[in-house]
This record gives structure tokens, sequence and C-alpha cells, in this order.
């Protein structure tokens, strides 16, 4: 996936209920260079009717698939 790319997620669980199924933009990597030299990868994504964009781990990248035009 990459920035700019239009994604729906996947049915996750009953707990995921404020993601599952629905559409967003991927807007890429958000690294975090932490002061002990772990860096951790996420990924930002704007799910459609937020107003504010959220993190993703890599465990959420498996459920979301790039929308294809029909």
């Amino acid at each position: 996936m990459k920035p700019g790319d239009l994604f729906k997620v996947d049915y996750i669980n009953g707990h995921c209920r404020d993601i599952n199924r629905r559409t967003g933009i991927y807007l890429g990597e958000n690294i975090i260079n932490r002061s002990d030299g772990v860096t951790i990868t996420n990924h930002k994504v704007l799910l459609v009717g937020d107003s504010q964009p959220r993190l993703f781990d890599k465990s959420l990248l498996k459920h979301m698939r790039v929308h294809k035009e029909e």
C-alpha cells in the first residue's frame, strides 16, 4: 500500500466496531524513534467520516484491502 491509496478495512472482530468495514485513505508510515534506540513503525490513515487521522500498527495491515474502482 502506498500513500494516497484508498482502502477498505475487513471485518476484524466485535471489539473493533468503530473501524470494521470502513473505507479510508492511507497517509503513509509514521515512524517513531525512541530515546532507547527502538524504532516503531505505525501507519497513518484517515477513515471516511473522521476529522483526525488514526495510527494503525502493522497487525491491522492484513485487514486492509486496496479499494479498486469498478
